[in-house]
């Protein structure tokens, strides 16, 4: 996804690990348009990969949890982001080396870094509050989940009704 290579290549593992430590300096992996100058970074929780992740972990189909227990989906919680992030973390910690190498994903090795990037979001809610930025990106993860799923838009769902003809009827009777 970010361009690592399996590689015996002296060049080629300086290169990834190159790439491992830039994807994780300042969180670049998580925006849209990475840069190694913070201020050239654009699309803050933007990046594909996280939409990418969302979809496949909770909005594969219509019967999946994101869509099932909508009232726990949408918006897009703080935690389960901070959960992708992470994920995507310990993926970019498999090339820290210059060659992958596995990395346990256990509570004990990335505890830490999921109160980090747990901690980093609701810091960055608080200072976009106004603008209203973070629940604006995690409604967008859930809606584009729900596309992704297949599943029916809450908002298309027709409402039930009952006419006042058959409020009359059903009095009368």
């Amino acid at each position: 996804m970010f361009g690592f290579y399996s590689s015996q290549s002296k060049s080629m593992i300086k290169k990834n690990h190159t790439l491992a430590e830039g994807l994780k300096e300042g969180t670049n992996f998580a925006f849209k348009h990475m840069a190694a100058k913070e201020d050239m970074r654009r699309g803050f929780l933007k990046a594909p990969l996280i939409q990418k992740i969302v979809n496949t972990m909770w909005f594969a189909n219509k019967h999946d949890d994101g869509v099932v227990l909508h009232n726990h989906f949408k918006p897009f919680p703080y935690p389960a982001l901070a959960l992708v992030l992470m994920a995507i973390e310990c993926c970019i910690d498999e090339w820290m080396t210059g060659m992958q190498t596995d990395i346990p994903f256990t509570i004990q090795e990335y505890r830490a870094a999921y109160e980090s990037h747990l901690k980093c979001l609701q810091a960055f809610e608080d200072a976009t509050k106004t603008y209203n930025v973070l629940p604006s990106i995690c409604s967008k993860l859930y809606e584009v989940g729900c596309i992704h799923s297949g599943a029916t838009p809450l908002s298309a769902l027709a409402e039930v009704t009952v006419s006042v003809r058959v409020i009359a009827t059903a009095i009368k009777e």
